[in-house]
């Protein structure tokens, strides 16, 4: 399908689409699953933006048609299923950026992977409700805060001509110099008006994290999502 025409209205969800259709490209049955919930995300954090815009009501409906048109596909997995296929896949591009990154050799890659882990750990809220662990809930915020923020840094070293310096998740959590997750607070909430990581007292976060959203992120091929399920959405033609 061509690239979906999103307008300035529904800035906040352009991530969620661009990696939905990065997805689209891998054609395994994983990416097929979490292009599906990208988008679904999408159109969840695009419904309040859109009140007054004909051309964000457009593009949501044809958000809309294109989920009902994997809805079938969809339903072989049930909630629990695709939340793990899910969080397995955040985890997976997370943890390549973290080992790259622990290793010294983080560069602008490493940014836009850790940019699109964020991404990904995101489109998890719409599977939380009251039956949710509190404690999977707030780790999977923490590496969304860290992978953020992780990408902003990275950027900001290079832009500023300095090598990106080297963390672990974890330990740079628990240090004077960590992120502030209060920062984040209501931003994440479906377009919430919060501060996003590298607002505050930050100069040329913005420009920093429009430069890793801007880059197209590559997927890896049949990602291991440590779940195999008995059936599985057939490949995208």
């Amino acid at each position: 399908m061509p690239p979906l025409n999103i307008p300035p209205e529904l800035k906040r969800i352009k991530p969620f689409i661009q990696r939905a259709e990065e997805l689209d490209r891998d054609k395994s049955p994983e990416s097929r699953v979490v292009a599906y919930y990208c988008r679904q995300w999408a159109v969840q954090s695009g419904i309040p933006l859109s009140s007054s815009s004909p051309a964000a009501k457009a593009c949501l409906g044809e958000l809309l048609g294109q989920l009902e048109g994997e809805k079938q596909a969809m339903s072989v997995f049930n909630r629990a299923e695709s939340k793990q296929i899910c969080r397995g896949f955040a985890d997976k591009i997370f943890d390549k950026a973290n080992m790259v990154d622990r290793a010294g050799a983080a560069d602008k890659s490493t940014a836009r992977t850790f940019y699109a882990a964020a991404t990904f750990f995101e489109i998890l809220q719409q599977f939380d409700d009251e039956t949710s662990d509190a404690e999977v809930t707030k780790e999977e915020e923490e590496r969304r805060v860290y992978a953020k923020w992780k990408a902003t840094e990275i950027l900001k070293a290079i832009r500023e001509g300095r090598k990106p310096a080297p963390g672990a998740y974890g330990e740079d959590m628990n240090e004077d110099k960590t992120i502030d997750m209060e920062v984040e607070e209501g931003g994440a909430q479906g377009g919430g008006g919060g501060a996003e990581v590298g607002d505050a007292g930050s100069p040329g976060a913005d420009e920093e994290e429009d430069e890793a959203e801007a880059t197209p992120f590559v997927p890896p091929s049949a990602p291991a999502t440590g779940f195999a399920p008995s059936s599985a959405p057939p490949r995208a033609p």
